[in-house]
């Protein structure tokens, strides 16, 4: 991607010039490759995900003009760029993952606070590709761990790896039970983080490796 400096003649640039775009991000001029051939995949997981953000953003246009000024408000406390369907649509779409069947949130939390953070996470391969995953902290029963994982055939290295969502349990039951189907030998990755009723989730936890046995 480069980048353009703005003088006293040129203070915007725009458009699109052979194969390549020229717009402005954050204040700064941009010129990136030109997509002609924009792909979207067909499998049916990713044409059910497509579907759910417009079932999503069709449920927050439907909501009343006081719901959307909740969430309105309620972006206005987060740093950063969000909009209220933005944040109606993540907090549904964590809902739906985590916890299939609940309904809807249409009103946001009174605050953007987050979950306390596990603490002293661990992982310990058991058998036959299961796994066992621990913390020390927190304990309250109002909050749920979840666990994602990855696994790492030939010792994959991708920097942005796919996560699987693996379990989740009660905070207070101080682990989660993951079973894989991976062979032994098997190296896999994981991560723990909590969620609140509100949706609300912490920061992910520091990334772990096990080895399938």
């Amino acid at each position: 991607m480069a980048k353009i400096e703005y003088s006293a003649l040129v203070n915007r640039i725009k458009g699109r010039v052979s194969h390549s775009v020229l717009s402005n991000w954050k204040g700064m001029g941009i010129i990136k490759r030109h997509n002609s051939g924009v792909h979207q995949p067909r499998t049916q997981k990713q044409t059910e995900m497509r579907g759910m953000l417009n079932d999503l953003a069709g449920e927050f246009y439907a909501l009343t003009a006081t719901q959307k000024g909740m969430w309105d408000s309620y972006v206005a406390m987060i740093a950063g760029a969000m909009t209220a369907l933005n944040a109606y649509v993540s907090f549904n779409q964590r809902l739906q993952k985590y916890f299939p069947g609940t309904a809807r949130k249409t009103t946001p939390p009174f605050t953007p606070a987050t979950p306390t953070f596990p603490n002293t996470v661990s992982v310990t391969a058991i058998a036959a590709g299961d796994f066992c995953v621990e913390w020390v902290t927190p304990v309250a029963a109002t909050l749920t761990a979840i666990v994602d994982y990855w696994a790492m055939p030939g010792r994959d290295t991708t920097i942005n790896p796919r996560w699987t969502f693996g379990g989740s349990a009660g905070a207070d039951a101080l682990l989660v039970a993951i079973a894989t189907a991976y062979p032994a030998g098997t190296v896999l990755k994981f991560r723990v983080r909590m969620i609140d009723s509100d949706a609300r989730v912490s920061p992910w936890s520091h990334i772990l490796s096990a080895t399938a046995l």
